[in-house]
């Protein structure tokens, strides 16, 4: 099989090796695919000590072998696979230039899960080297097909980190996977970019979400665990991604690395991960996300398609005009600079590119912090892509230098038109050039350590400026008196800048290497790890000038033709079986596809003898809208005979019309299945290669898809608002230079772009001056009249009006609950209805009087009191209700005592005449046994009796 893998995982990359079959899952490692770097020799076998697992475990995900009962299969099980060495000791350009250059006449795919720092404040890339290696691969590994790199994405979500930062998946040249949880939501790890082109399974919440089941280390260290259920983040989504393009690799031998991105862009699929936002639709209706790319990567679709497809054109690369016009970027939170460029994508030229792939934009620029930016591309047909999202932890850096952030939002749309470019100082770090104390826990300023002049943090690490007579390590945000080794001193900037990664010091600027670390070499004020070419090596390991290549600049990638209408057309002209008929109507002068059976239109065949020589059906296409079957040959020499009549043609003809669901390209045979393009219906790009042909919804012209929201292309007069076709702009739409485009999401109806632009609001929001604003603390949303209110004078904050909403008061009133009213404490010894009982602690009203209800009530039925405390005209107007009811319930509780009395008397009175008869009883001791008694019982409850009876039960005797 097609694919051979090699496995460069983030932490070690380790040989992947097998006896046998036994050996649980596992496969021997292919030696010509392997290598170790940090020892020098052929065995990439790592340190047995437990930590070198996950190259072991992204392999298994790869190439395990097939029917095995142990930890699973792999993807492309019958891939052979190898492993490099190179993480377990100094990483350097070199190391990584080998690596990523290892025998790319042998390899396929490289599948590497490391990078950069996911740290959420690193910005940094491949060096010349991997640079030199990464061009090398594409250009002529694979024999001329290039070499395909599937680059993990990167882990840094927790510090958010942006992977447009990282240079690895930054790459054009890189395939950047992500992940998603099992249930298609972000995992916490995923860092967001516009350089992530698709998306595999992996981990998501411990303990809430399935990770990746795999192969473990080897046996031989731990016996009891050599399968894990618990592989991780984008390096286990990384490896997935390798093994579906090497099962492609395996059913098309001859796709280029730029086809194998082809076949992501167009068979990864949106749906299971559209319960995430964050969606948008490109230019040519692709959703696509800075989450996820394209979606999730679709093995059978890639396979299916991966058979029929025909190479892409060759790549165009133009470069647009640089504009070195300085503009300032306010500090301002939310500022906003707007620049825009006009290109035509190189017309006319030999780079012409008429439909994109990757855009890259080069950024030179300054501004502190660094991580407050968001920068934002919009393409001329309307597809905004965000480059950089913002970075709180970036505090550090101020620089971009010629940093060339990608995008792959854009692909199938056109270049030439108007680009916009919007650089906005989103994040809310704020930094004060004056003091020398930071902000932290509410008001409270601390400190900052000795060397700073300003800082983040009390620690010497968190300096922002320094003190006088130091200076600041930029990499480290330290402040020393003189910089250490490897770093130059900039005097006018008073910091120290890092020498360039291997120079052992360096003067003037960073990558003017003066000396080198050990064992490179020193050419040109650069380090090298060998000697370029023309180059030889001095005994000082210096080189010696022969020849130089000079470095180049790109921005737009593409075609001047479009590869999926190429593959629409070629895909469906190939066939096992005798095609019916054709029909062409615009006639191309050479062969369209080859395979079992060729079309060919335009010329007479006769005029290309020996053209069609070992095709076993030839068909010429005669008709602009018919189907004419010309010649059916029995031999691969039927034509070169030169006459239709001769040679074994049959002669027979066979005329169709084509469906009118076919649009002017033709149809293959009868019907709306057979068409070759859709003249309303079209199938994201694919035409009519999956499925039949089929009216779109009423009010579409052109359309994606049967519904009403799939519309592409309304009638005239029309507005398209997301996805629908609609006579005016609907309520959240404003009509704008591409048709209706969204309202600003403060708005609820607007006329133009942007938060200034609105009519109506959301509710809880008030319209002033075109802008959506909340309600201020102290007022409240009166919703028939739309507006913010001021709360009460007594009220800090209110839910309404009048003095019975407060939710706090405004001092030195406190909140009584029970009628949501502010009142003062009572003074000493007065309890007036207009003051409450306060705790001395919390200063909250003590509710323990049903006052408060009655004052609510008297409030509500004499109108509303005045808020001024105190008022003696409002006192006695509430006094008098509560007079009345008071003397009633001290009426009503004498009356009861008094009934009470007279019925305790009589009861006495009755008790006290029961001695006055003649008779009664004597107590007996209970040990006589000569008096006759009769023991009566007495119904009496045990509480009642005495302390002093306690000891003796007491019996009585009537006498």
């Amino acid at each position: 099989m097609r694919g051979k893998v090699v496995e460069t995982p983030r932490r070690m990359a380790n040989y992947f090796k097998t006896e046998d079959r036994k050996t649980k899952g596992r496969r021997i490692g292919d030696h010509l695919a392997s290598t170790d770097i940090n020892d020098n020799d052929d065995d990439p076998m790592p340190r047995d000590n437990g930590d070198n697992k996950h190259g072991t475990r992204c392999a298994g995900e790869v190439a395990s072998v097939a029917f095995n009962d142990y930890c699973g299969i792999g993807v492309a099980y019958n891939a052979s696979i190898g492993g490099v060495r190179m993480l377990d000791g100094t990483v350097n350009d070199a190391v990584e230039a080998r690596a990523l250059g290892l025998n790319p006449e042998h390899i396929d795919i490289y599948s590497a899960s490391w990078g950069p720092e996911d740290d959420g404040k690193t910005v940094d890339g491949p060096g010349p080297l991997a640079r030199r290696a990464f061009i090398y691969g594409v250009t002529s590994g694979r024999k001329g097909k290039g070499s395909i790199f599937v680059w993990a994405s990167g882990n840094g979500g927790r510090h958010t980190d942006s992977c447009n930062c990282d240079g690895y998946t930054n790459s054009i040249f890189t395939l950047s996977i992500s992940s998603a949880t099992q249930g298609g939501y972000k995992p916490w790890y995923l860092e967001e970019c516009s350089s992530t082109l698709a998306t595999t399974y992996s981990s998501g919440t411990p303990g809430h979400d399935k990770s990746v089941a795999t192969v473990d280390m080897d046996p031989k260290l731990r016996p009891d665990r050599i399968c894990t259920v618990e592989h991780t983040g984008t390096s286990a989504s990384a490896p997935l991604a390798a093994g579906i393009c090497a099962l492609a690799l395996e059913a098309n031998p001859e796709l280029t690395w730029r086809d194998m991105q082809y076949l992501v862009v167009l068979t990864s699929r949106p749906g299971p991960l559209e319960k995430e936002s964050g969606w948008i639709v490109n230019g040519v209706k692709r959703k696509v996300s800075h989450k996820f790319g394209y979606g999730l990567m679709d093995a059978g679709a890639m396979v299916t398609l991966a058979e029929q497809w025909t190479t892409a054109p060759p790549q165009h690369i133009c470069k647009s005009q640089e504009i070195n016009e300085e503009k300032e970027i306010q500090s301002i939170y939310g500022a906003t600079l707007t620049v825009h460029m006009d290109v035509d994508g190189c017309h006319g030229t030999y780079n012409d590119v008429r439909f994109l792939e990757h855009v890259q934009c080069k950024l030179s620029l300054r501004f502190f912090p660094r991580g407050n930016l968001r920068i934002a591309l919009t393409s001329p047909m309307g597809t905004t892509s965000t480059l950089l999202f913002e970075r709180p932890r970036d505090i550090l850096s101020s620089n971009f230098d010629d940093w060339p952030f990608l995008s792959v939002h854009f692909w199938g749309e056109r270049a030439d038109g108007r680009w916009t470019l919007q650089i906005l100082n989103a994040g809310s770090r704020h930094v004060n050039q004056h003091g020398k104390s930071f902000p932290y826990h509410g008001d409270t300023c601390w400190p900052c350590h000795e060397s700073c002049e300003t800082c983040a943090g009390a620690g010497q690490d968190s300096c922002l400026t320094c003190a006088p007579a130091h200076l600041r390590v930029l990499d480290l945000a330290v402040c020393l008196q003189q910089c250490p080794e490897s770093y130059y001193e900039d005097t006018d900037a008073s910091i120290c800048v890092p020498c360039e990664s291997n120079c052992g010091s360096c003067q003037d600027k960073p990558d003017h290497c003066t000396s080198c670390d050990h064992h490179l070499v020193l050419y040109n004020n650069k380090c090298y790890a060998a000697c370029p070419m023309y180059t030889y090596e001095t005994e000082d390991y210096r080189l010696i000038f022969i020849g130089i290549l000079k470095k180049w600049q790109l921005i737009f990638y593409g075609t001047a033709t479009d590869p999926i209408r190429l593959k629409g057309g070629a895909g469906g002209r190939q066939s096992n079986q005798p095609l019916l008929s054709v029909a062409f109507p615009t006639a191309p002068s050479a062969p369209l596809a080859q395979g079992s059976s060729i079309l060919f239109s335009g010329t007479p065949a006769t005029s290309f003898a020996g053209t069609f020589h070992g095709y076993s059906n030839v068909y010429d296409v005669a008709g602009s809208d018919k189907v004419e079957v010309s010649a059916s040959a029995s031999n691969g020499n039927a034509l070169e005979n030169g006459a239709s009549e001769g040679g074994g043609l049959d002669g027979r003809r066979i005329l169709y019309d084509c469906d009118p669901e076919c649009d002017s390209q033709g149809c293959y045979g009868k019907g709306p299945s057979q068409c070759i393009g859709c003249k309303h219906y079209k199938l994201d790009g694919y035409y009519s290669d999956r499925g039949i042909c089929a009216k779109c919804y009423l009010s579409c012209m052109t359309c994606s898809g049967p519904r009403r929201d799939q519309c592409v292309v309304c009638p005239k007069g029309w507005q398209l608002a997301a996805g629908e076709c609609h006579p005016e702009c609907p309520g959240g739409f404003f009509k704008g230079e591409f048709g209706c485009q969204k309202c600003h999401h403060f708005c609820r109806f607007c006329k133009g772009e942007g938060p200034l632009e609105c009519t109506s609001c959301p509710p809880q929001f008030m319209l002033e001056g075109g802008l959506c604003m909340e309600c201020l603390s102290s007022q409240y949303y009166d919703p028939p009249t739309q507006l913010c209110r001021p709360c009460h004078p007594t009220c800090r904050t209110c839910t309404g009006p009048g003095p019975y909403s407060c939710k706090t008061c405004t001092f030195p009133l406190h909140l009584e609950r029970l009628d949501n009213q502010c009142v003062p404490c009572c003074s000493e010894g007065v309890s007036p209805p207009d003051c409450c009982q306060c705790e001395q602690e919390t200063g909250e009203c003590l509710n323990s009087s049903p006052g408060g209800k009655r004052r609510t009530a008297a409030a509500a039925d004499g109108g509303e009191a005045s808020p001024v405390v105190g008022a003696q005209d409002s006192s006695t107007l509430r006094l008098a209700p509560f007079t009345t009811v008071t003397a009633l319930a001290i009426g009503g509780c004498a009356t009861v005592v008094v009934l009470f009395g007279l019925i305790f008397a009589v009861l006495q009175v009755h008790s006290n005449c029961n001695s006055c008869w003649k008779q009664g009883y004597e107590k007996l001791p209970t040990r006589s046994r000569n008096v006759r008694t009769e023991k009566i019982s007495l119904a009496e409850d045990e509480e009642i009796v005495s302390d002093q009876d306690d000891d003796e039960e007491q019996l009585f005797t009537k006498t």
